[in-house]
């Protein structure tokens, strides 16, 4: 997934330049600060939310981070600093790409992020919250009735993720599909927690998609016949889990997804092949449809990354 909104800035920047070791936390540190949260932001030009994830570690006495500021993929930050109960964390961005872009600032305020973001000249509100603390052991689960969330004749039962922008995306033959890359990302009306899904889906050349599991965690769609395999190629828990194999078919054949999603483990079976096997999720993905990992949510598929088909997206509640 590369997010629509902002795909461009991370490409461009992350990678770019060489900043300090990320700094040791002073004597006595609150570790408040310190594992997964779930972030929201919102600022003043942007209609919508966007969704971020942060993790924060410490390494011998060394902050480290990772983040996803709502869009491509999760990255190691650069700079983190802890001083007077303040977090910082900054990484370069905008253009010339080597010029530091975005700060985020926060303190923890009733067991929450809560502060402020400078993100191109324009300031955000953010806050995250812990994700979930997910079982050690996954429960036992009972398939339920399957569910065809495409009816192979309309797009009723889908929304679009901007709903101020058009649909694009249409039904012929049984087959649903995009208008390229100016389509919207479409999700169930319908939410879920546990679930076995299967897609069958077609990619164009040079093209990409993405389903996404509750609307948040992203399975990459991608014309990646005979390439390296990476957090990007098809298949993958996008910026985190690579495939084990590459099983994709060319650009253009039909092609099978079976995921399985219990709590936090995501099992994959592309095209009959088992690429990753009850892999954990750390949290959400860029493009997701809300940070609250602890609901139910839909399935989404990116449609603004160039043409792709769909002609079964069958879901199996698990219960």
């Amino acid at each position: 997934m590369r997010s629509y909104i902002f795909t461009a800035l991370l490409m461009c920047c992350v990678g770019t330049m060489a900043w300090p070791a990320s700094t040791p936390a002073s004597p006595g540190a609150d570790d408040a600060f310190l594992g997964r949260w779930d972030v929201t932001a919102k600022g003043s030009r942007a209609a919508r939310s966007r969704f971020c994830w942060l993790e924060l570690t410490r390494d011998e006495g060394v902050l480290k981070g990772r983040f996803n500021p709502g869009g491509g993929a999760v990255f190691n930050l650069p700079k983190v600093t802890l001083e007077k109960g303040e977090l910082q964390f900054q990484y370069p961005g905008g253009n010339p790409p080597n010029q530091t872009q975005q700060i985020w600032r926060a303190t923890v305020k009733n067991a929450r992020l809560e502060g402020t973001a400078t993100v191109d000249g324009e300031t955000l509100s953010w806050s995250g919250v812990r994700g979930p603390i997910w079982p050690s052991t996954l429960p036992k689960r009972k398939p339920g009735k399957p569910i065809d969330l495409f009816n192979g004749k309309d797009v009723s039962g889908w929304l679009g993720q901007d709903p101020g922008h058009p649909l694009g995306w249409s039904v012929k033959d049984g087959i649903l599909m995009n208008d390229g890359k100016g389509a919207n990302n479409i999700y169930s009306t319908q939410k879920f927690n546990d679930f076995q899904l299967e897609v069958e889906f077609n990619v164009d050349p040079e093209s990409n998609s993405g389903v996404y599991l509750r609307g948040r965690y992203e399975i990459q769609v991608l014309d990646g016949f005979g390439r390296p395999l990476d957090i990007h190629s098809q298949g993958a828990l996008y910026g985190f889990i690579v495939p084990a194999v590459n099983a994709d078919k060319r650009a253009g054949e039909w092609q099978t997804y079976e995921i399985t999603l219990i709590a936090n483990r995501v099992t994959v079976i592309l095209n009959g092949t088992k690429i990753i096997d009850n892999g954990e999720v750390p949290g959400i993905t860029g493009g997701a449809l809300d940070a609250n990992e602890k609901g139910p949510g839909p399935i989404m598929l990116q449609g603004d990354h160039g043409k792709v088909q769909f002609r079964k997206v069958r879901l199996t509640p698990l219960i």
